[in-house]
């Protein structure tokens, strides 16, 4: 059983009132801020993005990455299958909330089962690439008006459309006219296999759209910590000018982090187990920090002790 290092972050940026990103690390689903996990064969990674111009972008990819969060994948799961499931249930959502008619989101997520085996599951516009070798490249493929627009002929490049035209999806999850169409790409080697510098980059149009492929590349190639150049690729995001919201996961063997990279996903752990515990404490009547049972207290004790890494 292999294990890798997941590391995510998603901001709402400046000029969003509020951020209908998501990401999922480690069956953890974040709206705000950074988290990192050492994980197991099988997990599920992904993105997701509230689709600009419909109501209720933020309840749309938070259902649908929390439906995802409860699976626990295998080789023998049908994913789309699941992905049927994902879509009807926010679409029925969307008609029984006046506030939330045709809510969508894309969907860019990582599927590795029990062996190691990876396919790219792709909705939407939301994208995944990957680095090896010194070399990077898209695995998705933008399921979006300017992408067909482009395979057809039509245009020689997205300039040539207006923002909205390129904005316009093809396929999402919720929406009421018609069922998505996932795109399935397996990875042909798994991840880290062959001992060089193995990243799986998943990150929403906030980032794609605003930092180039080959500026990428650069980020990944630099001596630094990995936690470092995720972040690296946010704040460039901001600086070329991104004005949507912003999230990127990164994907690596266990064996090619740091320490330092190790420490940060042992902190996580750690916060989020107190997180678990607080909240069993909050369900009890009337409880406070004097009912956690003396279980729990011993446990945070030795989780803390020697203080934060």
């Amino acid at each position: 059983m292999k294990e890798y290092y997941i590391y995510g972050l998603t901001d709402c940026g400046d000029h969003r009132p509020v951020n209908e990103d998501g990401i999922l690390i480690d069956h953890e689903v974040l709206n705000s801020g950074s988290y990192g996990a050492v994980v197991r064969t099988p997990f599920i990674t992904a993105v997701c993005d509230g689709v600009g111009g419909e109501n209720a972008g933020e309840i749309a990819s938070d259902q649908a990455l929390r439906q995802l969060s409860l699976l626990h994948y295998t080789s023998q799961m049908d994913i789309d299958r699941e992905i049927g499931i994902m879509h009807n249930k926010i679409k029925q959502r969307g008609i029984r909330l006046k506030t939330a008619v045709n809510m969508q989101t894309t969907l860019c997520a990582l599927f590795t089962d029990e062996q190691g085996v990876s396919t790219c599951v792709n909705i939407g516009d939301s994208r995944m690439y990957r680095y090896t070798d010194g070399e990077i490249r898209q695995i998705s493929t933008d399921q979006s008006l300017a992408q067909f627009l482009y395979d057809d002929g039509a245009i020689d490049g997205f300039d040539e459309l207006t923002p909205q035209m390129r904005a316009t999806i093809t396929s999402s999850l919720g929406s009421v006219y018609k069922a998505p169409k996932a795109q399935y790409v397996p990875l042909v080697t798994k991840i880290g296999e062959n001992n060089s510098f193995d990243v799986i980059l998943i990150c929403s149009d906030g980032i794609s759209d605003y930092v180039s492929i080959d500026e990428l590349q650069i980020i990944l190639s630099m001596n630094t910590l990995f936690d470092d150049k995720l972040h690296m690729i946010l704040r460039l995001a901001e600086k070329n000018g991104s004005t949507d919201n912003m999230s990127v996961i990164g994907v690596i063997s266990e064996a090619q982090i740091s320490e330092h990279d190790k420490a940060i996903a042992r902190r996580h752990e750690r916060e989020k187990e107190l997180a678990r515990i607080m909240h069993d404490a909050r369900k009890r009547k009337n409880a406070d920090l004097e009912e956690i049972s003396n279980n729990d207290i011993e446990r945070l004790r030795k989780m803390f002790s020697g203080g934060v890494e």
